[in-house]
C-alpha cells in the first residue's frame, strides 16, 4: 500500500476544523495558542502548513515538527529561514497520504525541532501527524481566512482520524 487517496465524498468532512478554532488575526490567534500552552502540559507541537509554521517561529513559540510544502493557499510562499535541527525531505502528491511521509512523520517526531519539506501538498499530512504524536499533544494548522486549529491529541481524536482514514481509497 504506497498511498492512500482521499475520496470526494470526504473532502466537505476534512473543510471542518479537526479541533479548536482559533479565530482572528495572527495577534489574536497567538494570544489564545500562548493562553493554551500555558496552561496545559504539551509534549509535543506539531505545525502543519507554512502560514503557521511561519507564524510560531516568528514569535518565537517553539514547536518539535514543522510540516511545509513553500506554499499558502496554493501559492508559492518562498523558502524561509525556520530554524531547525533536522530537515526530512518527502513527496506527496496533493489528495493523497504517501506510506513514505507517514513513515517520515514518525521519525521526524522523534527528533528535536524537526521540519519535514513536501514535494507536493502538506494538508493531508494532518492526519497522520495526529495518529503518531503522543496523546496530550498539540496539531496546529491553518483554517483560510478564519484562524488557527489547534488539535488536543487524545485517544478519541486518534480513533475519530482513524475511522476517516479507513474511509480513504487503497492504490
Amino acid at each position: 500500500m504506497p498511498r492512500l487517496r482521499l475520496p470526494e465524498n470526504l473532502r466537505a468532512r476534512l473543510k471542518e476544523p479537526l479541533g479548536e478554532l482559533i479565530p482572528g488575526p495572527p495577534e489574536k490567534s497567538l494570544r489564545r495558542l500562548r493562553q493554551i500552552l500555558d496552561s496545559e502540559k504539551i509534549p509535543k507541537i506539531v505545525c502543519v502548513g507554512d502560514f503557521v509554521t511561519r507564524l510560531l517561529s516568528d514569535s518565537s513559540i517553539g514547536f518539535d515538527l514543522a510540516i511545509v510544502d513553500n506554499k499558502v493557499m496554493r501559492q508559492e510562499a518562498g523558502g524561509h529561514s525556520i530554524r531547525s535541527k533536522q530537515v526530512f525531505h518527502v513527496v506527496n502528491p496533493a489528495g493523497t497520504l504517501e506510506v513514505s511521509a507517514w513513515a517520515a512523520i514518525g521519525e521526524a517526531l522523534k527528533a528535536q525541532r524537526a521540519l519535514l519539506v513536501v514535494d507536493g501538498e502538506e494538508d493531508l499530512l494532518t492526519l497522520p501527524a495526529i495518529m503518531l504524536a503522543p496523546c496530550g499533544s498539540l496539531v496546529l494548522y491553518g483554517q483560510p481566512r478564519e484562524g488557527m486549529i489547534a488539535v488536543r491529541v487524545d485517544k478519541s481524536k486518534k480513533s475519530e482520524i482513524e475511522s476517516l482514514i479507513s474511509e480513504m481509497i487503497r492504490e
